[in-house]
């Protein structure tokens, strides 16, 4: 099988939607000999900051010499993203041959949940030291919780995927908290009412829970949200140093000055930034971090459809000279006309990315700044625009 042929196979898998639920995926891995139990792993379950916990942490286990499988999602340009080992992305030989191997074995499983055992089969294939695992959706019921983690990892909770998870934090904390296994050391940051969800989660299931608060470290990754992030990632280092790997300060130092995450508060040029907020509380953080840096500045803003719209512009548009909306080439995108309505003044609709990146080029001058959010799918279109290999720069 070719890659591209590989590559047209994983797509068409989007036919069959999204299914939460553990009954498929558990099947497939059967009859792959259970490949995700060859590995060790750590699991990252979150709203905000699960990539960004995977890139401090890999690059930490890297430093200290350590082979790590990352799998996370979705992509920004390259579909091989997802899979990665010490920052490589998966071949397409070795994608094309994956799949020619799981094809038979595949009856109505979603996209997600091939992929899943794509990148589950090539870290055990490649004997990865351990991998780290971001989940997809939740967290429960997520195609990737049928490993067993060496320790569990929940960043912060708030609203999202309410159509699926539930309606409050609560309800979304218990989601997540779906992948404490029984005895399993757990970090969190959580100062909401979600901790006490994932909490009662660990007493039940005789976890010890480890809950982190942000401290100021240098890192390579912008943005105060990031100390929160880098917190979780430190106290996941302690505890993997606690179960016997080698890993010195100067390994987290270096680590942390390492690490790469393409498309999260990331300066392209001096005047063109590019953030994956996606949602009303990576909206607010984005925000923050906008005000502090004084600029007038011109965001071009695509937004997918089951978003909370209104929240997301509500945050971003006290600090916009001018919203620029666009659309992605997505079917889950926003109409540009509906995001418009929610934003009061000094907006405009370009729909094709690349045009509303020069517009507000051209509006920005020498001096102001551009931003591109709203959306992963926004910014990955906009990388193909600018600088097709984010992960290779």
């Amino acid at each position: 099988m070719k890659y591209n042929e590989a590559l047209d196979y994983i797509y068409a898998r989007q036919m069959f939607g999204m299914k939460l639920g553990l009954d498929n995926i558990k099947s497939l891995m059967q009859q792959l000999n259970n490949s995700q139990d060859n590995f060790p792993s750590v699991h990252i379950a979150g709203t905000n900051g699960k990539g960004s916990v995977c890139a401090l942490l890999s690059s930490i286990l890297q430093e200290a010499g350590y082979k790590v499988g990352v799998y996370t999602s979705p992509h920004l340009v390259d579909f091989r993203e997802r899979i990665k080992i010490n920052g490589e992305k998966i071949s397409k030989k070795h994608l094309a041959a994956l799949v020619e191997k799981t094809k038979p074995l595949v009856k109505k499983h979603t996209y997600f949940e091939v992929v899943t055992a794509l990148a589950f089969q090539y870290f055990a294939q490649q004997k990865v030291d351990i991998a780290l695992v971001e989940v997809g959706l939740g967290g429960r019921l997520d195609a990737t919780n049928v490993i067993k983690p060496e320790l569990a990892v929940i960043t912060n909770i708030s609203l999202e995927h309410t159509e699926h998870l539930g309606n409050s934090i609560e309800k979304i904390a218990f989601e997540k908290a779906g992948i404490i296994k029984p005895g399993i050391d757990v970090v969190a940051y959580a100062n909401n009412s979600g901790l006490k969800v994932i909490t009662n989660a660990c007493k039940e299931r005789d976890c010890v829970l480890h809950v982190v608060k942000p401290k100021k470290v240098k890192t390579s990754l912008l943005g105060d949200f990031q100390q929160e992030n880098a917190a979780v990632a430190l106290k996941a280092t302690d505890l993997l140093i606690d179960k016997g790997y080698k890993i010195t300060q100067k390994h987290i130092d270096a680590g942390l000055l390492n690490a790469k995450w393409p498309g999260r508060m990331e300066f392209i040029s001096n005047n063109v930034l590019f953030d994956c907020a996606h949602n009303p509380s990576g909206a607010q953080s984005l925000s923050k971090e906008l005000r502090k840096l004084g600029k007038d500045t011109y965001i071009v803003l695509g937004i997918m459809k089951d978003k909370n719209i209104k929240e997301m512009c509500d945050a971003l548009q006290g600090v916009a000279k001018e919203i620029i909306v666009t659309k992605p080439k997505i079917e889950r995108s926003a109409s540009p006309k509906k995001i418009a309505q929610h934003i009061q003044k000094n907006v405009c609709v370009i729909d094709d990315v690349s045009d509303a990146i020069e517009y507000a080029k051209l509006k920005a001058g020498g001096k102001g700044l551009v931003v591109v959010c709203g959306s992963i799918f926004t910014v990955g279109e906009a990388f193909s625009c600018i600088r097709p290999k984010p992960f290779d720069s």
